[in-house]
């Protein structure tokens, strides 16, 4: 179908839409036969001022279908689908409105949504995981395993992750019905001490010398521009890929703001190891439009300060710009880090010389590793770092950062 040129369609009058908004935008134009068409294929796509817009809508598209003898079997279908989806919804409130006692969430939401399956479990800073309603801490399913996850945040942290049927939650109206409703019930429960696990508990991080991970996602504007509001299920997805490679590497979730997640561990191999099999699993999907969804993720070890709010100091900036020197689908770690992995790093992870770099904020320049191992992308451009390089003729007299070999700084 051509599209319809800017000029033309502003000779169009009213009527040739089948929906026009509160604030006058003109949707789905059904001027012609080809325009009907990718106006029945649209419908749902677009956001309504309400139910009752959306209805006035539906009888002019089907009018206009009828007017030039298109039979929208497909359209009356998603309908029906769209009618069964509110239906779902609908009982959903009634039973979480009728005061669920604790555990009961579960099973309740099991039964509404069809799914035996289904689990609701609790993130608990204490143990590093989520648990289920017996206290138990339980994994997050592998892509392999096939099973869908749904997170619920509050300040940008986990608080709830629903593990069930990946086709469960796919129509966006019903899940955000959903996650309301269950969020209310989790914040109710919360108030009365009914949730074994415990909100963000900074006592229960690791302190001393320690590795942080933190995450961007690239060009994360281009494709909030592209999906719109389909832009949080992404991220949904996106958060469920880091969250799990980090609880399977041990580490402890620590923040996630936006398109960034940042994460504390231990070891310096363990975080490495999480970096790994993030850029595996998120290299082998396929994203819907065929969008390409890159990660960068930068680690760096030091010694920072932990307070009541989580970590400060400079080895949290350090990590910071050590993430934003990678490219999407590329780690890059300091020698902080690569000094702290020395022989410790599991077999097939190799580290690449980027060289030394002046990083925005800290007073020296930092040398620069990339991770390489099997399925992943290995050749990239130079460091993001909006400067030049620093020279080995400029460099100090520090030996290159080889296992052994480096003078570890205090941050």
């Amino acid at each position: 179908m051509p599209r319809l040129k800017p000029k033309k369609r502003a000779r169009l009058p009213d009527r040739a839409f089948a929906y026009v908004d509160s604030r006058g935008r003109r949707r789905l134009p059904v001027h012609d036969k080809a325009h009907v068409r990718n106006a029945l294929a649209r419908f749902n796509q677009v956001a309504f001022d309400d139910d009752a817009a959306r209805e006035r809508a539906r009888k002019r598209l089907l009018n206009a279908a009828k007017k030039y003898r298109i039979v929208p079997v497909g359209f009356i279908t998603g309908q029906l689908r769209a009618e069964q989806r509110h239906a779902t919804a609908g009982r959903l409130v009634i039973e979480l409105g009728r005061n669920p006692a604790p555990g009961e969430l579960e099973q309740r939401l099991r039964t509404v949504l069809r799914d035996p399956t289904l689990a609701v479990l609790h993130w608990s800073d204490a143990s590093g995981a989520f648990l289920d309603s017996t206290g138990k801490p339980v994994p997050l399913p592998a892509e392999r395993d096939r099973q869908g996850v749904t997170y619920l945040e509050r300040r940008g942290r986990p608080i709830t992750a629903l593990v069930h049927d990946p086709t469960l939650l796919a129509d966006p109206a019903l899940a955000e019905t959903v996650l309301d409703a269950v969020r209310f019930v989790v914040e109710k429960d919360r108030l009365h001490g009914q949730i074994q696990a415990t909100s963000t508990d900074a006592a229960a991080l690791p302190t001393g010398f320690v590795a942080l991970l933190m995450t961007d996602i690239e060009d994360s504007t281009v494709l909030l521009r592209r999906l719109g509001d389909r832009y949080g299920g992404l991220l949904n997805d996106v958060r469920g890929v880091l969250r799990a490679a980090v609880s399977r590497a041990g580490g402890r979730e620590i923040d996630a703001r936006a398109d960034e997640l940042f994460a504390v561990f231990e070891r310096a191999a363990a975080a490495i190891e999480a970096a790994v099999a993030i850029q595996r699993e998120l290299g082998n999907r396929t994203w819907t439009d065929d969008l390409e969804v890159r990660i960068r993720v930068g680690i760096h070890s030091g010694r920072p300060t932990l307070t009541d709010a989580g970590y400060i100091g400079l080895a949290v900036h350090t990590t910071a710009r050590v993430c934003s020197a990678a490219h999407g689908g590329q780690i890059v770690v300091s020698a902080a880090t690569r000094a702290a992995v020395g022989a410790s790093a599991s077999t097939g992870i190799r580290f690449r010389d980027l060289g030394r770099h002046r990083l925005a904020g800290l007073p020296d320049a930092e040398a620069l590793f990339q991770i390489q191992a099997q399925g992943l992308r290995v050749k990239f451009p130079r460091p993001r770092i909006g400067r030049r390089s620093v020279s080995r003729r400029q460099s100090d007299d520090r030996m290159r950062p080889e296992a052994g070999q480096l003078e570890l700084p205090s941050a």
